[in-house]
């Protein structure tokens, strides 16, 4: 058997990350690996930037969001080393930010609500792909608001509907809980590792189906 270079799609949330992991087996989509990964330390606020940072001067503001970024840069770096010494991973993707980087100043991010709001969930998400970039692997990004599940089928040159039966039978394979987020983070994956699916035919006519 050929198994290629794995891939991990990734959605993250307010304190944690789930992470599938797929890889091409003999041109053939393979499931490998679910997982669920905290990104921060007990007793640390999972939305400092939107919440708590508020509520405070700008001194205990500061200490607070770095003991968080702190946290979150260390727990994000171990979730990839763990990954890493699991399977020959190549590449991390997971939705862009609203942003590219938030300001350095702390006082210009609080005074912006729009920065807030967008704050806490690239905290999580920018230091899981640096952490991954850090590592060695590549990083991809798809765009907001968009369903990964259509660009998978684009990859691969099948119907939205291939795509679905595919990620339910991962699902079936990973067990319970089959979420939302691990059919997205599924198909993720599926769709930078869908150029080598042996049944792809680019010439087909593809439709857009429903949302995974």
């Amino acid at each position: 058997m050929s198994v290629g270079e794995a891939a991990i799609g990734a959605t993250v949330h307010y304190g944690r990350a789930e992470l599938v992991t797929l890889a091409m087996e003999n041109g053939a989509p393979r499931f490998l690996d679910r997982r669920r990964v905290g990104l921060l330390d007990d007793g640390l606020p999972s939305a400092p930037y939107h919440h708590e940072a508020l509520e405070l001067d700008i001194g205990a503001a500061t200490a607070l969001v770095d003991r968080v970024r702190r946290s979150v840069a260390e727990r994000a770096g171990a979730a990839v080393s763990g990954m890493l010494a699991t399977w020959r991973v190549g590449m991390l993707i997971l939705p862009a930010s609203p942003y590219e980087r938030l300001p350095d100043s702390l006082e210009e991010v609080l005074g912006s609500r729009p920065l807030t709001l967008a704050a806490d969930g690239m905290l999580y998400r920018e230091f899981l792909a640096q952490a991954a970039s850090e590592a060695g692997m590549k990083v991809r990004r798809y765009p907001r608001r968009t369903n990964p599940a259509l660009l998978a089928a684009e990859a691969m040159g099948v119907d939205v509907a291939e795509v679905r039966a595919l990620i339910a039978r991962f699902g079936r394979e990973a067990g319970p809980p089959w979420r939302k987020d691990h059919k997205l983070a599924a198909a993720a994956a599926l769709s930078v590792l869908g150029a080598g699916f042996v049944g792809r035919s680019p010439g087909a006519e593809r439709r857009r189906g429903p949302a995974v």
